[in-house]
């Protein structure tokens, strides 16, 4: 009886340490900060650069009739700065430059997981050439999709 005891007990702890590891780690990890274009011209195209290491790097290219769009945000950087490049069907192309302050935090759901990292908005200038002003519509960037962060409102054409 005591040696069914000991067994048992010994089983049970290999089920609960095996438990433990097998923590599934979430599928939701992209943390990305959703900007509205509601005032987009139907023929503008849009593309979207930010600047790593002193070149410029592509986030969105091409984009026609834009609304919405979701941009990566680094986690090492206290500020972020993207260029918005609109072309109308004109060819002409007009950039703004928008530069987003943040503070980045780890996010961890499990040691056996990778962390996020998720960020808080603290300011948000921009060249005004195009864009007219921008509306911090949340602060908090993490890894659910539905929140729309920044709105960005352009100057009529």
């Amino acid at each position: 009886m005591k040696l069914l005891t000991i067994v048992l007990s010994a089983i049970a702890g290999i089920m609960l340490m095996a438990a433990c590891t097998s923590l599934d780690c979430s599928i939701d990890n992209v943390v990305a900060m959703n900007v509205a274009v509601p005032d987009t011209v139907k023929s503008d195209t849009l593309s979207v650069y930010t600047i790593v290491n002193g070149a410029d790097t592509a986030l969105y290219t091409n984009g026609v009739a834009v609304t919405a769009l979701s941009l990566p945000m680094s986690y090492g950087s206290d500020a972020d700065s993207y260029i918005f490049a609109f072309t109308p069907e004109d060819g002409s192309t007009v950039a703004d430059t928008v530069t987003v302050a943040k503070t980045n935090t780890p996010h961890f759901e499990s040691v056996d997981c990778s962390p996020q990292f998720w960020h808080e908005i603290q300011s948000v200038t921009t060249t005004h050439n195009v864009i007219d002003s921008i509306i911090i519509n949340s602060t908090h960037v993490n890894n659910d999709q539905t929140i729309q962060h920044l709105i960005l409102r352009l100057h009529s054409h």
